[in-house]
């Protein structure tokens, strides 16, 4: 066979000599990491709220077929960057607080040298929590496997090692299809009451796939994952999550507490972090009565009383402070609530 007739060996020999003067010319700088998010997501109404991710499961026929990879714990991950690059929520760690609450404990016993460690009893509280499952993640691959963390092969011999991979590139070409299918659930920490199950599906487009080395070796969260169709798709199902939870963050009421009153200022616990800003109005309230169910305990409602208003004149990054206009006989105490004016919650 001829030269003309036979394209692919000469695809393979161009990469090939590519690849020579690639390492000659020694390590290439790193690429600025890419973010996860593909659009906008909206501003939500008043102060931040604060979210937290679970560990993502897999489910149904992925999880047959793919077995013991922690997809579930890659998207979870990629969904939390996702969620801090927006600036939209304060977003705190849950997925792996056993390693935090392990060093807390370590603390509260003792066994840290006295003046370091974490203090105990700071541990910011969540509004809302998001778990999730993988449905759906890929689906008929054919040139190469996707690994989480894996190392692509070195050296050796039978055209393996990385000018293996690159002559194998040559000549074949990965065939995909199929989906990313993401389902999350909003549930609120105070009640443990599902909000919302939302289902972010999003098809894998390999159009412009046409020569490739594979998934193997490729980690999910870095750019050489976000370029494949694969990682893509999974950023768009993960944008849309965000955007969902914004949405849903506009529907749950936001709070904050009473830090100190001394009669010509009120201070309260969230601050810049929080969102909030010099000028901003809140209403003081009181709860005067809670009514649980006998049986299980459960909250069934409470009784509220206003105490007043605070226009904030300062603020710092986890303090407030400003005036206060009393609407009652009461004075603001250590503890009470601060919510948004008008906030139905």
């Amino acid at each position: 066979m001829n030269r003309q007739q036979n394209p692919f060996r000469r695809r393979a020999a161009g990469l090939v000599l590519a690849l020579a003067a690639l390492v000659a010319a020694g390590p290439a700088v790193a690429d600025e990491q890419a973010q996860v998010l593909t659009d906008p997501v909206p501003q939500i109404q008043g102060p931040k709220r604060v979210v937290a991710v679970g560990k993502f499961d897999a489910v149904g026929a992925f999880k047959q077929k793919y077995g013991d990879w922690d997809v579930g714990g890659g998207v979870s991950s990629m969904l939390t960057t996702a969620l801090k690059e927006s600036d939209r929520f304060i977003v705190l760690e849950r997925a792996n607080v056993s390693q935090i609450l392990s060093e807390q404990e370590l603390k509260g016993q003792k066994l840290v040298h006295q003046g370091s460690g974490p203090q105990i009893g700071k541990i910011i509280g969540v509004n809302i929590m998001i778990y999730g499952s993988v449905v759906e993640f890929g689906a008929d691959d054919q040139g190469g496997g996707f690994s989480l963390g894996a190392s692509g092969s070195s050296g050796g011999g039978g055209g393996g090692g990385l000018l293996g991979s690159v002559l194998s590139a040559a000549v074949s070409k990965q065939s995909s299809s199929g989906k990313v299918v993401l389902e999350v659930r909003f549930v609120d920490t105070t009640t443990t009451e599902i909000l919302e199950v939302f289902r972010a599906a999003e098809d894998i487009d390999n159009s412009s796939w046409d020569l490739s080395l594979g998934y193997k070796g490729i980690s999910m969260g870095t750019n050489q994952f976000y370029k494949t169709p694969l990682g893509h798709a999974v950023r768009k199902a993960i944008t849309r999550i965000v955007i969902q939870a914004a949405a849903r963050a506009n529907q749950t009421p936001w709070s904050a507490q009473v830090v100190e009153f001394d009669q010509q200022e009120i201070y309260i616990n969230a601050g810049g972090r929080a969102g909030v800003r010099v000028g901003d109005r809140f209403q003081v309230e009181r709860i005067v009565k809670i009514f649980t169910d006998p049986s299980t305990g459960q909250i069934l409602g409470k009784r509220k009383k206003v105490v007043g208003t605070i226009e904030l004149t300062g603020v710092e990054d986890k303090l407030a402070f400003g005036s206060f206009v009393p609407l009652s006989n009461l004075e603001p105490q250590r503890g009470d609530l601060v919510v948004m004016e008008g906030a139905q919650n």
